[in-house]
């Protein structure tokens, strides 16, 4: 039985992939090294031992809030050297994220092997810094190996838990579960990531009649964002009929019936981080809106590599507007296409992500 070291975190991005790997690693000894939040929450949810590590943003431009947060990094690096040093694990596997870097560079002065997982075509500045310490970089883009060059490189896509890989049901059930019409107008899934995004909540209040007209909606709003969404939904649909009001399903958050939201999906719109893994693994043809302000343009990279396949189409955010994006679904949703940007989906990335990268970790 090997002692076993996860760090990452601050996202659903971060902290799904661990579980993930981590149900595949079940007989050794876990422990989770990483910032007390809401997605740690997770973590213990799965039995997983906490070893709590202070957080400290790192800001590409100047705030006077940079020098508390030095000072707090500083204090993550020497509870990293003591945390690491009471637990004395065989290997580490990283996520990337909040307090990956303190825990890492403790594995690296103690000698602990590291194997480290890439989320993104462009590699952030966490893994391009880790990654000169680790034996073995799990890349989901081949696009992210140039990063890497002095080191082992394996695309294997991104791990997926069993929550979504082992959902078995028909589209049909899906529908019906998630309260959409299975004999209806086709359903689109809207996504902005784990944690939402206002713009495409504000997107879908603006063109809520015009879409409903269209399609059956399940949107996924994001926790933080839920509650003022839903009074502006409020204020919205004094002008909807009843009939589209039936075909509008927010979520918060979709959590355990992620799955099942995907299954009942027919085309989707989504911003271009870890969902397009999903999206890919569903075969669900997409509309991508990269995030404009994501750390060095990945969201951008991601979303044009994915395009290339013939999966997706990508709209940017200034043309992020209802006649356009309208436009899209209605040509997306016509049945040869649909079906050909489905094919192109479920095509584009190995879809044993979880059993690769736990082999690997067993391995060092």
């Amino acid at each position: 039985m090997k002692r076993i070291l996860l760090t990452g975190g601050g996202s659903g991005g971060h902290i799904y992939p661990l579980l993930a790997v981590a149900e595949k690693l079940q007989g050794n000894n876990i422990r989770y090294f990483g910032p007390q939040d809401a997605w740690s929450a997770y973590i213990r949810q799965a039995g997983i031992p906490i070893a709590t590590i202070a957080k400290a943003k790192l800001r590409r431009y100047f705030s006077l809030l940079n020098a508390v947060d030095a000072i707090k990094f500083i204090y993550s690096i020497l509870q990293a050297l003591i945390k690491v040093a009471l637990f004395s694990p065989h290997v580490a596997f990283s996520k990337g994220g909040q307090c990956a870097l303190p825990v890492l560079f403790a594995c690296k002065i103690y000698g602990v092997p590291i194997l480290i997982h890439e989320s993104d075509a462009v590699a952030g500045l966490t893994s391009r810094t880790t990654g000169k310490w680790a034996k073995i970089v799990e890349v989901a883009w081949e696009e992210a190996r140039a990063f890497f060059p002095n080191t082992t490189v394996n695309r294997v896509g991104i791990p997926l838990r069993n929550a979504l890989t082992k959902n078995k049901e028909t589209a049909h059930d899906a529908k019906i579960a998630m309260e959409c019409d299975p004999n209806g107008l086709p359903v689109l899934l809207i996504v902005g990531g784990s944690q939402g995004s206002e713009r495409i909540n504000d997107f879908v209040l603006k063109n809520l009649t015009e879409l409903l007209a269209r399609f059956q909606i399940i949107h996924q709003i994001g926790s933080a964002n839920y509650e003022s969404h839903m009074r502006l939904y409020e204020v919205a649909k004094s002008s909807l009929t009843m009939e589209l009001r039936n075909r509008y399903h927010p979520y918060a958050y979709l959590e355990n019936k992620m799955a099942t939201a995907y299954r009942a999906a027919d085309i989707a719109l989504s911003r271009s981080g870890s969902a397009i893994f999903e999206l890919a693994a569903f075969g669900i043809p997409a509309i991508l809106i990269p995030l404009s302000e994501s750390a060095n343009g990945h969201q951008q990279a991601n979303a044009y590599a994915y395009a290339k396949t013939g999966a997706s189409i990508v709209i940017e955010e200034p043309n992020f507007l209802g006649s356009i994006v309208i436009a899209e679904l209605e040509k997306i949703i016509q049945k040869e296409t649909r079906m050909a940007m489905s094919v192109a989906a479920r095509a584009f990335t190995p879809t044993n992500a979880t059993e690769l990268i736990a082999k690997d970790i067993l391995s060092l």
